[in-house]
């Protein structure tokens, strides 16, 4: 009798299922194919975003016991305990830097030391690898400061030379380092590791709220739909002027963005898909920012950048000098432009703000995206390591492991859960995906006239100054171009 029943109930759901599949089938025959291509959007829709939320698998690094410490040489003044630190203070940020060296502990049997030091580092580090005394496993330098040398002289390995590392992972940024690589050799490590310093916009979000029907869209919108160019910005910024004294512009009043117009404004040429320092049609570096591909796009960007400074609605400081500072906390500014790490110090303001990437220069640079300048260090390891599989299985975990680190990191610096401010986790995302440098920015020590270079838009977009770009660039190309190509022929000369 059960066997009966179940025979029974089995048929009537095989009849139900096959009832539903027509049903099915007939639903989708008679779909418009405008609405069988939304369905299939939608279906897309939930795969991309299930694929989002997957993680890389777990490199490929056997459990171990080295029961050993890595010791590593932290060059920053700015958030080395992203880094490593001693011990868990009991805030968010310090408890996930501590867990992922407990992970790696754990797998590997590995204490990590970090000693944090400030510029004074280069000697130190050269007669720590002379002597081979098995005081620095990774260096950690500063983005500029002593890297060229370090290379030339041969106190750095090819990064390439490490099995361990696996760079077709989500969590290294190949194309990057590929870019400021010497000698197709890649010596300037940068991963998911790597999350410091970088250039982004605040924007007071109260005061945005009254300009959100002239953009016909939120900001957010604007920009996940890759319409945020500088032309948009300088239009929204332009609507941005209260003449508060009305004696004239002066700090009291009310503009539509501020900020320091010294590197934030070099961040510029980096956003608009601009390198100073690129390889010619021969493969060789040279500067490239007003050459033949890049002039027109330097001519428009400092013509709208100098447009900017001199505005009513715009407020900038110059390097150091004495005009009055106004930031986004001070409630009279709709932007800034900031530096990642001075973000969180707005947190002790009552200002609601919200993140954005630094604009594209058109909407012609959508397949490129957003570009962000990172210029605050790399991974590299030294051409001595006393236990070299050790270090590099250690740098590949930490990699691995710094999403948790980065998604406390975003919470930081939005004050509250990544959940509770979603748009704005999705602009972060936006500006690190996009971290970029160039040669020249990343060996601006190899001359003064490169650093010159470097510091040309700023120099030349100042209001009060009367420098042209060309004769300027004039000025240091030559001599640039000239510390370049004498250094590449050293690395040469040395067999690199």
């Amino acid at each position: 009798m059960i066997k009966t029943r179940l025979l029974s109930c089995i048929l009537l759901l095989a009849l139900l299922l096959s009832q539903f599949a027509l049903v099915s089938c007939q639903n989708t025959e008679n779909k418009t194919d405008g609405e069988q291509s939304s369905a299939a959007e939608t279906t897309n829709t939930e795969s991309a975003s299930v694929l989002e939320q997957e993680t890389d698998p777990l490199p490929e690094i056997e459990r171990k016991d080295y029961d050993d410490t890595i010791y590593m040489t932290i060059q920053t003044d700015n958030w080395a305990d992203l880094m490593w630190v001693e011990e868990s203070k009991g805030d968010a940020m310090s408890q996930a830097v501590y867990d992922r060296q407990m992970k790696i502990k754990d797998y590997l049997g590995v204490d990590i030391v970090g000693t944090t030091v400030v510029n004074e580092y280069i000697d130190p580090f050269k007669t720590a690898v002379r002597n081979k005394d098995g005081s620095v496993d990774i260096l950690l330098p500063n983005p500029y400061l002593g890297v060229a040398g370090f290379i030339s002289e041969g106190y750095l390995q090819d990064l390439r030379n490490f099995n361990e590392f696996d760079f077709a992972a989500n969590y290294w940024n190949l194309d990057y380092m590929e870019n400021i690589a010497v000698s197709d050799a890649l010596y300037l490590g940068y991963s998911n590791y790597n999350l410091a310093k970088a250039h982004m916009i605040l924007f007071n979000k109260d005061l945005m709220a009254q300009y959100t029907d002239a953009l016909d869209e939120t900001i957010y919108e604007t920009v996940l739909g890759y319409r945020w160019t500088l032309d948009k910005m300088l239009s929204l910024t332009g609507m941005v002027y209260i003449d508060k004294t009305a004696d004239g512009k002066t700090a009291d009043d009310t503009f539509g963005i501020t900020g320091n117009q010294w590197i934030p404004f070099l961040v510029f040429a980096t956003s608009s898909d601009i390198n100073y320092v690129d390889k010619n049609e021969k493969g060789v570096f040279e500067v490239s920012i007003y050459n033949d591909l890049n002039k027109e796009k330097t001519t428009t960007l400092i013509e709208k950048l100098s447009s900017l400074a001199a505005a009513d609605s715009s407020w900038f400081w110059f390097k150091i000098d004495p005009t009055p500072q106004i930031h986004l906390y001070d409630g009279n500014t709709l932007m800034e432009l900031v530096p990642t790490y001075r973000v969180v110090t707005y947190l002790n303001y009552d200002v609601d703000y919200g993140i954005l990437p630094y604009p594209m220069l058109d909407e012609a640079q959508k397949d490129v995206g957003y570009r962000s300048l990172n210029w605050d260090g790399y991974i590299c390891m030294p051409s001595y390591i006393e236990s070299p599989e050790m270090a590099a299985e250690t740098v590949e975990l930490l990699s691995f492991y710094s999403d948790p680190v980065r998604t406390t990191f975003y919470e930081k610096l939005l004050g509250k859960q990544a959940a509770d401010a979603p748009d704005d986790s999705k602009m972060l995302d936006l500006v690190w995906d996009g971290i970029v440098s160039d040669f020249g920015l990343t060996y601006m020590s190899l001359s003064t006239a490169l650093g010159n270079l470097l510091y040309m838009i700023p120099e030349v977009t100042y209001v009060n100054s009367t420098l042209n770009t060309a004769s300027y660039i004039s000025t240091c190309e030559s001599a640039a171009n000239k510390a370049i190509t004498k250094y590449l022929k050293a690395l040469k000369a040395n067999g690199y």
